[in-house]
């Protein structure tokens, strides 16, 4: 009952420091693919996503797109649930290993308030990865324990079943079958550790065939689609980078968390704060790291071998892939702690190993070196210590969530979801702002990719713009408002003392090299009183449209996505066209309109005022 109530307050801190996050960057990136792919494919499912192929991620976006898009409770709420579900099967595995008794509380309270776990799950796309992987990390480990001692066929199922969950969710689960075969070596292999490889293999062959397997087709599918995929993802990573981000991760970032910390947090990203290590921290960190191993390695044999999974674990597989991935950029990478928040239940389950016997253990009588004293003073010093990181991890929470800007960009998502758009508009593409998605993302960031999700019926037209003489764009609040050209955008006018632009036939060439893309349009100022035909074409792309009646003049603009050496108007010979601009279109106020809106009212009557004033002290002179 005590297990369970400490995953409760464990959860009930998370589900706290969840109200301060939102959806950011990949999130919306994740929203808008499966809004874009329509129906549910396989090569929706397992298109990578910057080097990650995680099929069950995809799926459970796509389920939330179709059910929930933008829904932050039914996310966040499902991710909470998936690392509940994480903790209890931690706390049976602790059972199942060591027996039931109080010192499994310890273990438990580590990974339930571990600050290594908070970022992941704060960040949607990041939690999609790590917190499933975590499930299916103990989930397997629960199997195999009860297989290899058993040696029932339903637990061999149950953990090729854990295994290939955690496949579907994260690439880093290609290696858990060696962690597993390591642990059973390492722990429940009787003999020798230089023979006990081969024993282990020997007493369940099928086992460690099924996952062997497992890892084959794993690795098999990812290569396919890593190199369909070309530069997304894996590559050779810099040295100079690479050994900045290793001191990072390994040095300073894992054995800072680990210990309850961090306790400050900077710089911060969009998605939060990266942490902010001091040679204090870690010097403590380390202390604390090097007492716990000597105490553990003085009293138990085999502690040694828990921290050596460890240290194995760290370098394999959370430091290899994330430098193939991330070693070509930044070592800032190296202070992000979503990189390691997988080995927090790593370190929590070898823990358990360096301080307690399993049961295989004490019936040889192996379990302790020396006993560990029994006094008083020796309980106390333990439950000391675990409310000494229980108040540390507290504080490195609280402090993260400082860092999280959810208010913001749920406000901006708030303000996006109440837009009614007019029936005459058309909503053209503009980039949402670099504290939604970040500008790296390119044409991923774009309005009519994040946001259709979140307008229901308007989502359409919104994803596809179309010709309109009323050109509309959110802007960085999250304001429907007009659109104009861009400053820098290609004008072409009519002859010097000529009013309209010379058509031959009623068409028209302009030779400017077309460089297309989502947030281009072509702007046409014309005079007409009918409803001529118009026909635009860039490169091979024919676009076909009709310009409404203006006989006072009108503007009507055309999205050209197409790119070519030069564009070619087709339309009645009587039409006047005056103008043609060629080039993005840009929101007209950045601000909220209607605060503008009023702030000018209030401007032009405070100057009607000052008129009226300087007119009365005129008259009393």
């Amino acid at each position: 009952m005590l297990g369970v109530l400490v995953v409760l307050l464990g959860m009930g801190l998370k589900a706290w420091a969840l109200r301060s996050a939102f959806f950011i960057e990949d999130d919306l990136v994740f929203f808008g693919r499966a809004y874009a792919s329509g129906e549910l494919t396989w090569s929706y499912l397992l298109d990578l996503h910057k080097g990650h192929l995680m099929p069950g991620a995809m799926l459970l976006v796509y389920l939330h797109t179709a059910l929930t898009p933008y829904d932050w409770g039914a996310v966040s709420g499902v991710m909470l649930l998936t690392q509940a579900a994480a903790a209890l099967t931690l706390f049976r595995l602790l059972w199942e290993l060591f027996g039931r008794r109080w010192s499994l509380l310890v273990p438990l309270t580590v990974y339930t308030l571990a600050p290594l776990t908070l970022p992941v799950l704060t960040w949607w796309s990041a939690a999609l990865n790590a917190v499933p992987f975590q499930l299916a990390i103990v989930a397997a480990l629960l199997f195999t324990v009860r297989h290899v001692r058993t040696g029932e066929r339903r637990h061999l199922w149950c953990t090729l079943a854990a295994v290939a969950f955690g496949m579907a969710f994260s690439v880093k689960a290609m290696l858990l079958p060696v962690f597993l075969f390591a642990v059973v070596v390492a722990f429940f292999t009787p003999g020798r550790l230089t023979s006990a490889p081969v024993t282990a293999v020997d007493r369940r062959p099928r086992l460690w065939a099924g996952l062997g397997l497992l890892t084959a087709g794993h690795l098999a599918l990812y290569l396919t689609r890593q190199s369909q995929a070309g530069d997304d993802g894996a590559g050779m990573p810099d040295p100079e980078v690479s050994l900045s981000m290793t001191r990072a991760l390994v040095g300073e970032t894992f054995p800072l968390g680990v210990v309850g910390g961090p306790w400050a947090w900077g710089p911060v990203t969009p998605a939060g704060g990266l942490v902010a290590a001091t040679t204090l921290g870690a010097v403590i960190a380390w202390a604390v790291l090097l007492l716990l191993v000597t105490t553990t390695v003085f009293f138990r044999p085999r502690a040694w071998r828990a921290w050596g999974l460890v240290l194995g674990y760290v370098l394999a597989v959370d430091l290899v892939p994330t430098l193939i991935a991330r070693g070509r950029y930044e070592a800032l990478v190296g202070y992000d702690p979503r990189y390691v928040a997988d080995a927090a239940v790593v370190f929590v389950v070898c823990l358990a190993l360096a301080l307690l016997p399993t049961g295989e253990e004490r019936e040889r009588g192996t379990g302790y070196r020396r006993q560990p004293p029994r006094r008083r003073g020796f309980l106390v010093a333990v439950v000391a210590a675990t409310t000494a990181y229980a108040v540390a991890a507290s504080y490195a929470t609280i402090t993260y969530v400082d860092t999280l800007s959810g208010d913001r960009v749920r406000w901006y998502f708030d303000t996006v979801r109440a837009t009614d758009i007019p029936d005459d508009a058309a909503v053209y593409p503009h980039p949402v702002p670099e504290d939604v998605v970040l500008p790296w993302n390119g044409d991923d960031r774009l309005s009519s990719f994040v946001l259709p999700p979140l307008l229901g019926e308007d989502g359409p037209r919104v994803a596809v713009p179309v010709p309109s003489a009323q050109p509309m764009q959110f802007n960085g609040e999250g304001f429907l408002v007009d659109a104009e050209p861009a400053p820098e955008t290609e004008l072409w006018g009519p002859p010097e003392d000529e009013e309209c632009l010379p058509l031959e036939d009623g068409a028209l060439r302009w030779d400017v090299r077309a460089g297309g893309g989502p947030t281009t349009a072509l702007g046409i100022a014309y005079d007409t009183a009918v409803a001529p035909p118009l026909t635009v074409t860039v490169g091979t792309a024919v676009t076909e449209t009709a310009l409404p009646p203006a006989p006072d003049g009108g503007v009507w603009y055309v999205p050209e996505a197409a790119s070519g050496e030069h564009i070619t108007l087709q339309t009645d010979p009587d039409t006047c066209l005056r103008l043609l601009t060629y080039g993005a279109l840009v929101p007209v106020s950045e601000g909220d309109p209607w605060a503008e809106a009023e702030s000018d009212t209030d401007a032009d009557e405070g100057s009607d005022e000052d008129e009226r004033e300087d007119s009365e002290a005129g008259d009393s002179d």
